[in-house]
């Protein structure tokens, strides 16, 4: 082979090199791009979804993070007649507890209703909690077997794949299923077998209830097997732990180190007492005006009843919005229509006043910490600062669910404070 012939061979050899390495690059971005559609359409008919981690690059090219999902028979052939043929993977890669939209890797904390007869699951990236209806749930089930590694996009169908499934074993079965609108990957039955965090969280939240006598918190819910807004009551709400292990709940302290305890009124005929008092305790209300909200009294002792929510993009008004702080109003004004919030603000505004919260603020644009800035033009019905912290309270009624929109508005313009919401009929 001549000098000529060697090059044109070398030439030739290279850019064949360079068309398989595009196409291969082709090839991953296509990998990669479903997981922008979402889980609603994409998720529920597809066996793979992908996402791109930032920062993660390595040499030059960008790590990929793949989900495989396993399809069902029906959806498997759909796809085989449109001319899709799947890929084959092995079972481990297809655990649905692996994939990251399962609600055992998702779920942030647990509720207990006492009149809704269930469970809200907080999610991480949901708005709204999840119900999970009692007679989805054993505790007592320690011991079950998955019945395949198949994802169903609902429950009944998941429910009807059991049925059609003769077991080969005395172990009980379950099946995983797209559950809340599509955006959860969820077994049919919740038990220590099958999700041994949330579980374990759900007896602790039944243990706090039964030694505690809590006031009932009204909130919205989403079913579980729906986008479907459900109007449920709720007591108590545990924090899921880290560890798939129980974990006491101890008492804790206002972040500042003290309980809010209120001052004791001083007279001409007396002293203050000499003794602090050692628990919180509300200011003797009038005989027709309600007691100081117990949400707002536990807040304040470091146990918000509100679990806190991650920050949004915020609105263009309230980025514009002129940072100079307006003068405060009095605060014996009205938040809304409603007798009886009114006259709970009123109470309220009284207790912190007492207990020595300062820069308390009634139905006015929302500002930071110690009159920093203003940060929106969005009115939170209560604000002020407690301890080194900007608290703000929302009062809702049972039916409005506005209360959730308001706590992800207040906290992408500040996301440092403190949001509690409150339920008056």
């Amino acid at each position: 082979m001549t000098p000529y012939e060697q090059l044109f061979e070398n030439n030739r050899r290279w850019a064949e090199g360079v068309s398989r390495l595009a196409l291969l690059l082709f090839l991953t971005g296509c990998a990669a791009q479903p997981a922008l559609w979402g889980h609603a359409g994409y998720a529920q008919s597809s066996p793979v979804t992908a996402r791109h981690f930032p920062g993660t690059a390595s040499l030059g090219q960008q790590a990929v993070d793949v989900d495989f999902e396993a399809p069902t028979p029906q959806r498997a052939e759909e796809l085989r007649q449109s001319g899709v043929q799947l890929p084959r993977v092995s079972p481990g890669m297809a655990d649905p507890r692996a994939h990251r939209d399962f609600v055992e890797l998702r779920v942030t904390a647990v509720g207990f209703g006492i009149t809704a007869g269930g469970y809200l699951l907080y999610c991480e990236g949901l708005p709204l909690p999840v119900l999970v209806p009692e007679s989805h749930v054993d505790l007592g089930l320690t011991s079950a077997e998955p019945l395949n590694a198949f994802i169903y996009p609902d429950r009944d169908t998941a429910l009807a794949g059991m049925a059609a499934n003769v077991p080969s074993s005395r172990h009980p079965r379950y099946a995983y299923y797209r559950g809340a609108g599509g955006a959860l990957l969820v077994p049919t039955l919740f038990s220590p077998a099958t999700t041994p965090r949330i579980a374990q969280t759900m007896l602790e939240v039944r243990t706090h209830l039964a030694q505690t006598a809590q006031r009932e918190l009204k909130v919205l819910l989403l079913t579980l097997t729906g986008t479907r807004v459900l109007q449920g009551v709720f007591s108590r709400v545990v924090r899921v732990s880290a560890k798939p292990t129980l974990r006491p709940l101890a008492p804790k302290e206002a972040r500042g180190g003290e309980l809010p305890v209120p001052r004791q009124p001083v007279t001409r005929a007396a002293a203050p007492a000499a003794e602090p008092v050692s628990a919180p305790a509300a200011p003797a209300p009038a005989p027709a005006s309600p007691a100081p909200s117990p949400g707002l009294v536990r807040a304040l002792t470091g146990n918000n009843p509100t679990p806190p929510v991650a920050a949004s993009p915020r609105l263009p008004q309230d980025v514009a919005v002129n940072p100079k702080v307006p003068d405060a109003r009095k605060v014996n004004r009205p938040i809304g229509s409603s007798p009886s919030q009114n006259a709970q603000v009123r109470t309220d505004v009284q207790y912190l006043q007492d207990i020595g919260a300062s820069n308390i603020r009634v139905n006015q644009q929302q500002i930071t910490v110690r009159n920093s800035q203003r940060v929106g033009t969005n009115r939170p019905d209560l604000q002020f600062d407690y301890n080194g912290r900007r608290y703000h309270v929302e009062y809702d009624t049972p039916t409005s669910g506005r209360g959730p929109g308001h706590q992800s508005r207040i906290t992408s313009n500040d996301p440092d404070a403190d949001i509690i919401l409150l339920i008056v009929p």
